[in-house]
């Protein structure tokens, strides 16, 4: 018993470091980005690329699509275009392409899936941000979303000044546009977020550990099976499991490949794959990013179009040519390793220009 104990608990330490490992690289310059948004770029910019009208939101899912695949980096990163200014919606916008249009991930799920959930994943991330748009657009009036995010600026910058150790730069002229600024801030939102990063990833880790993969398979296989409802069923348990297992964008490629090995259908899998945005740990950090309601309307409406994306996709290609094609999952191990050396790298060369800095001053 000891033993069984004893192993269940190294296997658990073991797969989450695992999934560090595998999205240290997002987590790395998604803060990064973060900061140097916080600390470089006016709200004025933010306006400008990132505001409330269609190039914003072209913008945000632009900025996505080329950034990081880890959704723990890219809700910091959110946070911090947020608190520069940037309109709610783009700020989704990019939240949502970052991990599902992401080139890298993309990358990932062609190679080791097959097209199908690449083309799921890319324009299934477009039909999400569409509904979550709408849906801001039609639940909040004229200028709402813009008094709500003045309020919560306020309210961080009231913060900011009862704590002097709150690294929350004045976008407009703030102390240090420079480089040891962007470590600060770096840092400050490490520290903030660091109670929600690791129970994320311990969670995640014993949950892939301790989770027979043969169970999510027979759930979704029984539920599927129910008359008349049974497939909007599937999607919602899909999606509730991806809650459930709390594992990130990167840690969901070894999954999908065992639910499509099982026979799981592309829509019921995709929406799992989508659903990595509504783990508890990422919701817990929008709590601290945005207003409440902005929180709970953009978690709602993620939900309703990860479904209707699932769905969409199993109907346009769902039974077309071309099966899951299992690549090897050295390709995963590879382009990690690659890209965390990049992410390491730049962590030492803003350390250094820091460092430089003050020796100056």
């Amino acid at each position: 018993m000891l033993f069984t104990v004893a192993h269940a608990v190294v296997a658990g330490f073991s797969a989450a470091a695992a999934f560090f490992w595998d999205s240290l690289f997002g987590l790395i310059f998604g803060f990064l980005i973060s900061a140097i948004v916080q600390v470089m770029l006016t709200p004025a910019t933010m306006h400008r690329y990132l505001g409330p009208s269609v190039k914003g939101l072209l913008y945000g899912a632009g900025f996505g699509i080329i950034s990081s695949a880890c959704s723990y980096g890219a809700a910091a990163a959110a946070r911090g275009f947020y608190r520069s200014g940037a309109d709610a919606r783009s700020v989704f916008a990019f939240l949502i392409s970052s991990t599902n249009m992401n080139l890298a991930i993309l990358i990932l799920f062609w190679s080791l899936l097959g097209w199908k959930f690449a083309f799921a994943e890319f324009f299934g991330g477009i039909i999400i941000i569409t509904v979550v748009t709408l849906g801001f657009s039609l639940l909040f009036r004229v200028g709402e979303l813009q008094r709500l995010q003045r309020e919560y600026l306020q309210q961080v910058e009231e913060k900011a000044r009862e704590d002097e150790s709150c690294c929350d730069h004045d976008a407009a002229g703030g102390p240090g546009r420079s480089w040891a600024a962007v470590a600060s801030t770096a840092l400050a939102d490490v520290r903030m977020l660091r109670t929600e990063l690791l129970a994320g990833y311990l969670i995640a880790g014993f949950a892939a550990a301790l989770v027979p993969p043969g169970w999510l398979s027979a759930i979704l296989h029984s539920v599927g099976s129910v008359p008349v409802i049974g497939y909007a069923l599937l999607l919602a348990v899909g999606l509730l499991i991806a809650i459930a297992t709390f594992i990130c964008s990167m840690g969901n490629v070894p999954v999908a490949r065992y639910l499509a090995n099982a026979g799981i259908p592309l829509g019921a899998n995709i929406s799992f794959i989508y659903g990595d945005l509504l783990i508890l740990p990422l919701i817990a950090i929008y709590r601290k990013s945005f207003p409440a309601r902005i929180t709970w309307t953009f978690v709602a409406l993620f939900a309703l179009g990860a479904m209707l994306a699932g769905g969409i996709m199993e109907r346009l290609i769902g039974s077309t040519l071309g099966a899951a094609s299992m690549g090897s999952m050295a390709l995963n191990e590879r382009f990690t390793l690659i890209s965390n050396i990049f992410a390491l790298a730049a962590v030492v060369a803003v350390a250094l220009a820091a460092l430089a800095r003050k020796s100056e001053v």
